[in-house]
C-alpha cells in the first residue's frame, strides 16, 4: 500500500510525500499523480521518499528513468538510494 500526499512548495513546485511500499501496481499511482500535474501546470515534481519502507526493483527501475529536470528524488533511505543509482546507470 502507498499513500501519496500532495503539498505545493510554491508556485512553481509540488511535493509528493510517499508512504509505504512502492511496486508495480502502487507505481501507477504514482505516474498518474505526476502526469497529472506535468500535463496542467508543468510543475516541478518532489518526490519525498521519506516514508517508504520497501521499493521493488521494478518500480525503482522505472522511477529511476523518470528522474530528470522536472522531477527529482529527495529523502531516500540508503536501501533505496542505492537501488536508484544502481538502475539509474542502465
Amino acid at each position: 500500500m502507498l499513500r501519496i500526499t500532495e503539498n505545493f512548495e510554491n508556485g512553481n513546485a509540488i511535493r509528493l510525500r510517499l508512504d509505504g511500499t512502492v511496486s508495480l501496481e502502487t507505481f501507477g499511482e504514482l505516474t498518474e499523480v505526476c502526469d497529472r500535474h506535468q500535463r496542467v501546470d508543468h510543475r516541478t515534481i518532489i518526490v519525498d521518499m521519506a516514508g517508504v519502507s520497501f521499493m521493488h526493483d521494478d518500480a525503482a527501475r522505472r522511477m529511476a528513468r523518470m528522474r530528470g529536470e522536472s522531477l527529482c528524488i529527495i529523502n531516500c533511505s540508503p536501501f533505496i538510494a542505492a537501488l536508484l543509482d544502481t538502475f539509474g546507470r542502465d
